[in-house]
């Protein structure tokens, strides 16, 4: 101990080694703050008196601040932080030193630390114990609430912890995460970029495999946080905000149940015409409300204006969008027909076929789609594609052959592109301004790079790429960054400096300075424009000089760099366009996000428009080399076909299903349509009844409903309870069937009767203003149990006595539910009155008839007797009675014997067959 008096008081401080002692430091402590604190000699310090120990303190806190150290080294370094705060102010008369201000002072500042280390201590113990997410998400939302936390600056700590060292950042609670974002906008805290970033490539991601497994709600939820939030912080590309931007909107759409238009068209001008007006803003993401949300964007949508440049996509095939077509053309392309249009864009392919028939019977769309399919196979692009001699101001890849030996500025080269052909050649006046002896090193055989032509003639091919590496430069540069350069030489009373990165500057001429080549200054730039010439001026001598080789070297690597990060691309094209005007070169995630865009113009029909768009869209996956794109489109395609087939009466017997099964086993989400085939594949064949029969049995309602339809329709005599009620909602899950509308006024549901029954409401009886949900309830189930006994009905919902829709809206503002909430609620007191399984076999739909909603509740004859309340009700004429269950089920026998059977029912409703 050494001691110290202050005023006749003795107080002791012990030194560096002493502290050892006093903390008692594990052995893991030990070697983590020896290896923090290494680099500071506190024994000295130490000989001034106590102050050395706020000196350690400095440094401990600077280290645990620093970028460098890992969570486990932190964990340790900031416990041992933590014992001698607590030493010094609890375990010690250290402080005691001090008097007057000064010990208040100390003692202040000793408990700030302990209280920010204890902070972050709960930050580490947040993230062994994975309670981070829930943490950050419980705070943000009550800072966003009331703007006020306790202990704000300390729960700050401990969320910037967090940031700085979970490895779970990305994986947070999505509303946790866009809290976060937003709270961090106006701070340092890069990771949460970092991490954004990682989260919004972690979707598109899942949705390159999410468009074949299918997708939950709250998985789309969380997207569409995150997406939101990425929009609002600023992307900074313009092809990558199109894309996002589609994305979310698309994500909406979805989520709307793909009813709400706007969404569609918001997303499709988004990716197609660039559009990027503000729809929403933070305080409308922040509510996390998707009904606020839909509304302030339905508020604020405008129409796109198509004045964007073209865009184009080279694969195998060429893609350009621009304001009036979707484009998708071969090698061998000698013009262009027209598909079909979508949201007011052509959809147009190249061919080099005389005609092209989209708009014939289905087998003749299919040929032609085959024959232009052929025009884009690779080896007829090799066999016939007949490249030509690139005009002078094209810009063009080209390769590296050899540096020519008795002339190393002067290397031989050849174009590597698809348009293009020819060899030529490429010197050192047209890389760079700065006088080499030498390209070797600089250069090597089998590089690849961007180049314009400057010189094309039948003799002689040459090139250029002295302004693409400039404007290589600029992208890295911003005025007021310094450099070292060297002097070149003065002309035309401007002076040349090469950088020592490899680009020209110009300076000013005028001045006293006397310069000599090679000189070596320093210089600040003070123009960095995105063409032309880079200009500086100049600040002092400098010392650091530098080969002007080694400096072009630099900025060419730099230059490689970027055309092999544009091929992947992962970059835009920065380079100078020369005299050519070129559309803009579009990514493979744009041409991604326009498939699935596309194809949610698809729908259900059997119609030419959806075998178009869907054989367009496979186009597209081609072009993009996606194997797996080609295969989901093959089955949608085949599923449209083989539909249409069945419609039209066609063999499906020759069906390859071993074939197909290989392809659609791929795509878990297309399995509903997979089973549909298989089982219209097997509708006429006796060997494969009992598959039929199990479908039948399925959890799914949809194929049940099919099996049972096909089980009698098709095969006889091997029925499976009842399908004769079931007709039009096969039609409708097959789409096989459309309808003309009628005009609303001349709408009825027709009279009463033996299969058909009138609800005006299950809340008001007719007349009434006071609810009675009870009564209106019973009425309905003992209509139900008497369809049930009977030979089936519909029962109508929000139809009066007069067969005149009135609709279901006082229902549903008195019950206080949607439309889905309310079928539910049918449910569930038919399950309540009859059972799970009689509520099965009922199908309830519900639809607009101009402004009413009315529901229709479609019930089978069931297979055995149905009571309500105890009593068995059958429908007679247009009248329930009560009958003895013994007269119910002589009844069902007498009609089964003498065969009495409906062929098809009417519609559900009168002037929609294929209602659904």
């Amino acid at each position: 101990m050494v001691n110290c008096n202050i005023k006749d008081k003795s107080i002791d401080f012990v030194s560096f080694e002493q502290l050892f002692e006093e903390i008692r430091f594990t052995e893991d402590e030990a070697f983590v703050f020896e290896k923090y604190t290494c680099d500071y000699d506190f024994t000295s310090v130490e000989k001034r008196g106590p102050e050395w120990i706020f000196s350690l303190l400095n440094v401990v806190r600077a280290e645990l601040a620093g970028d460098e150290i890992v969570i486990e080294d932190y964990r340790h370094l900031n416990g041992v932080f933590i014992r001698i705060l607590e030493w010094l102010i609890e375990g010690s008369t250290y402080l005691k030193c001090y008097e007057g201000v000064k010990l208040n002072d100390s003692r202040m500042l000793v408990e700030r630390y302990l209280d920010e280390a204890i902070a972050a201590r709960e930050a580490i113990r947040l993230i062994d114990t994975e309670g981070d997410g829930d943490y950050v998400t419980e705070k943000l939302q009550k800072q966003t609430l009331s703007g006020y936390l306790f202990k704000k600056s300390l729960v700050w700590i401990t969320l910037s912890t967090i940031v700085r060292f979970s490895p779970r950042l990305y994986l947070l609670p999505a509303e946790g995460f866009v809290l976060l974002v937003y709270h961090t906008l106006n701070k340092n805290f890069p990771r949460v970029t970092e991490s954004l970033n990682e989260r919004v490539a972690l979707i598109r991601e899942q949705d390159d495999i999410l468009s074949f497994e299918g997708r939950t709600e709250d998985q789309i939820l969380d997207a569409l946080w995150i997406l939101g939030a990425k929009l609002l912080s600023g992307v900074p590309v313009q092809e990558e905000l199109a894309s996002l931007r589609s994305m979310f909107f698309r994500y909406l759409y979805i989520l709307r149940g793909k009813k709400d238009e706007l969404f569609r068209k918001n997303a499709f001008n988004s990716l197609l015409f660039y559009q990027k007006n503000p729809v929403f803003a933070w305080e409308d993401l922040l509510k996390f409300s998707i009904d606020e949300l839909v509304a302030v964007i339905e508020l604020k949508s405008v129409e796109a204006l198509r004045n964007c440049q073209g865009r184009m996509f080279d694969g195998r095939g060429q893609l350009l969008v621009d304001n009036k077509a979707i484009t998708i053309s071969s090698a061998t392309s000698m013009k262009f027909d027209a598909v079909m249009e979508i949201d007011g864009l052509a959809l147009k392919v190249g061919s080099n076929r005389r005609k092209l028939n989209f708009e014939g019977e289905f087998a003749e769309v299919t040929k032609t789609w085959r024959g232009v399919f052929a025009d884009f196979s690779d080896d007829l692009k090799k066999n016939i594609l007949k490249r030509k001699r690139p005009p002078e101001g094209a810009v063009v890849n080209i390769r590296i052959k050899l540096i020519y030996n008795q002339n190393p500025t002067l290397m031989f080269v050849s174009i590597v592109d698809d348009q293009y052909e020819g060899d030529g050649v490429l010197h050192v006046s047209h890389i760079t301004r700065a006088k080499l002896d030498t390209l070797e090193g600089i250069f090597q055989p089998g590089d690849l790079l961007m180049a314009s032509v400057v010189e094309s003639t039948e003799e002689k091919l040459q090139f250029s790429i002295w302004e693409e590496l400039n404007r290589s430069a600029v992208a890295r540069l911003q005025v007021g960054d310094p450099c070292n350069a060297l002097f070149l030489y003065e002309k035309n009373e401007m002076r040349i400096w090469l950088a020592e990165n490899g680009y020209m500057v110009y300076t000013g001429g005028a001045g006293e300075m006397n310069l000599r080549e090679n000189d070596c200054y320093s210089l600040v730039l003070t123009e960095v424009p995105t063409r032309g010439r880079i200009k500086g001026e100049v600040v002092q001598p400098s010392a650091e000089a530098f080969d002007r080789h080694d400096a072009v070297a630099n900025l060419v690597n730099e230059y490689l760099e970027d055309c092999k990060r544009f091929r992947e691309g992962e970059v835009q094209a920065n380079f100078n366009t020369g005299k050519i005007e070129r559309s803009i070169d579009i990514s493979e995630g744009y041409v991604k996000e326009l498939i699935r865009l596309l194809q949610y113009y698809v729908t259900r029909d059997i119609s030419l428009d959806n075998l178009n768009l869907l054989y367009f869209i496979r186009l597209l996956a081609h072009i993009l080399s996606n194997n797996r794109l080609k295969t989901y489109y093959d089955c949608l395609i085949n599923y449209l076909i083989i539909r249409y087939e069945f419609v039209e009466g066609g063999n499906l017997v020759n069906i390859d299903c071993d074939l197909l099964e290989r392809d659609f086993h791929h795509f878990p989400a297309l399995q509903r349509q997979w089973t549909v085939i298989k089982m219209l594949a097997a509708c006429k064949d006796r060997s494969r009844e009992d598959d039929l029969v199990r479908y039948s049995h399925s959890d799914d309602g949809d194929i049940a409903n099919v099996a049972r339809y096909l089980l009698e329709k098709e095969l006889p005599g091997r029925m499976v309870g009842n399908s004769r009620l079931i007709h039009d909602e096969l039609l409708a899950l097959l789409s096989f069937k459309g309808y003309v509308q009628e005009p609303e006024e001349e709408l009825t549901f027709g009279d009463r009767g033996v299969d058909r029954e009138f609800e005006p409401s299950i809340v008001y009886s007719a007349g009434a203003k006071s609810a009675d949900v009870e009564r209106q309830i019973d009425a309905v189930m003992r209509a139900i149990c008497g369809f049930l006994n009977g030979q089936g009905g519909v029962i109508y919902i929000g139809v009066d006595d007069d067969g005149q829709p009135v609709g279901v809206q006082d229902d549903l503002d008195y019950l206080y539910c949607t439309p889905d909430k309310y079928e539910l609620f049918l449910h569930k007191r038919i399950i309540e009155a009859f059972g799970a399984d009689v509520d099965s076999v009922i199908v309830i739909r519900s639809k607009e008839i101009g402004n009413d909603l009315v529901f229709a509740v479609s019930v089978p004859p069931y297979h055995q007797v149905v009571k309500y309340d105890s009593i068995v009700w059958e429908r007679q004429d247009d009248v329930l009675v009560e009958m003895q269950e013994e007269d119910v089920k002589a009844l069902k026998e007498l009609r089964k014997v003498a065969g009495s059977r409906v062929s098809a029912r009417e519609p559900l409703f009168p002037e929609d067959e294929g209602f659904h």
